[in-house]
């Protein structure tokens, strides 16, 4: 399998419960060392799609490819490099974390030491809690300690369904910080969440699900980047709107913030020639950067509802 090759791929995934469908004709691929955000309201498909990534429920249709090998359906043995967690990761309540580590090495025929267990609890930010009962955890330090399950097994893709749900302002940036650490390391990884904000800051791709379809996937930037909007930087904003208004009708100016200016280009025009012309002008140019739309008007936009009419995710 080469680099550009994905690791997992989805084909035309259907699945209903009785009469009410839950996934229709779902596509997915996932590469290394991305960070995939997957989105969609209440009721999209989201668990249902991440618990048949796993192998915890079979498809009506459809087919996974992983590493470039079809899945047969019912066989998660053969996901080896997929790890995480659909929902809130299940543990035995009565034994400490660490314990809970060293049973799950255990029977996957792991031989880890003490050492390395409390390093991946520490890393997850669990390492003052080793010897506590899981029983009385969080919600948030059971998706932790959840985390540290997976990364025991040195996952190629990493599915996390909400892991920031439930910690609190630092623990959420240091989950943050962590998804990005795993990129770099060339892991991939797919994740779900209700806080577009989160999803904005560490995503190279969105996903999202509505009524079951996939109705949209891009890169983050494609994405929150609207067509042909571009802000210039200059040194005497009036004089640049006099020399763009001149440039009608291949640059039209939107408005003005501060020392800058907004301009939308016509299809056939580089930002760059803009540029050009301003310079040619006598004029200064700073800087030169795209309108970015935020990710939850654009989420809102694509599933058809404005922000006052939004549901919860």
């Amino acid at each position: 399998m080469t680099a550009g090759e994905p690791l997992l791929q989805v084909q035309a995934l259907t699945k209903a419960f009785g009469a009410v469908p839950v996934l229709r004709g779902v596509d997915l691929a996932l590469y290394p060392g991305e960070v995939y955000g997957l989105l969609g309201p209440n009721g999209a498909g989201k668990t249902t799609l991440l618990s048949i990534l796993f192998g915890l429920v079979l498809p009506d249709a459809g087919r996974m490819v992983w590493q470039g090998q079809p899945v047969p359906p019912g066989h998660p043995e053969a996901l080896v490099g997929l790890e995480g967690f659909v929902d809130t990761p299940a543990f035995y309540p009565h034994l400490s974390a660490l314990d809970n580590l060293r049973v799950s090495a255990w029977r996957r025929g792991r031989a880890v030491d003490d050492g390395s267990l409390r390093a991946h609890l520490a890393r997850v930010g669990l390492q003052h809690a080793a010897e506590r009962a899981v029983g009385g955890f969080s919600t948030g330090m059971k998706k932790r300690l959840g985390l540290a399950r997976a990364l025991l097994f040195q996952p190629r893709l990493l599915i996390l369904d909400e892991p920031t749900s439930g910690l609190d302002p630092p623990g959420v940036r240091e989950m943050r910080q962590l998804i990005r650490e795993l990129r770099d390391q060339g892991i991939a990884v797919l994740f779900s969440s209700h806080l577009l904000a989160e999803v904005e800051q560490v995503a190279d791709r969105v996903g999202v699900l509505h009524q079951g379809r996939m109705v949209q996937e891009d890169t983050l930037l494609a994405l929150t980047t609207p067509p042909r909007l571009y802000w210039y930087e200059v040194d005497d904003v009036p004089r640049a709107v006099t020399v763009l208004q001149g440039a009608a009708p291949y640059a039209q100016v939107v408005q003005q913030q501060g020392a800058a200016v907004q301009v939308r280009l016509a299809p056939e025009v580089t930002p760059g020639e803009i540029t050009r012309l301003l310079v040619q002008q006598g004029l200064l140019v700073h800087g030169v950067r795209p309108q970015r739309a935020p990710l939850e008007e654009v989420f809102f936009r694509i599933i058809g509802l404005d922000d006052a009419a939004a549901p919860a995710l």
